[in-house]
């Protein structure tokens, strides 16, 4: 699998929307280059990012 995809090509391989992609990418909380106008999104560590977040709010939502 390429290292960086489009934000339409993280959008379908991952099931994360477009909007959230992109709004995650403008905020740099997504790991991307820009290639011109073009967001490059970094798919690997952007998928080990968000599966972080996942863990980290179960955890916090299961805390008592």
């Amino acid at each position: 699998m390429k290292q960086f995809m489009s934000i339409k090509d993280t959008a379908t391989y991952s099931g994360l929307s477009q909007f959230y992609i992109r709004n995650r990418c403008k905020n740099g909380t997504i790991p991307h280059r820009m290639m011109g106008k073009k967001y490059m999104v970094d798919y690997e560590a952007s998928i080990e990012r968000e599966h972080k977040l996942a863990v980290q709010s179960i955890a916090t939502l299961s805390a008592p």
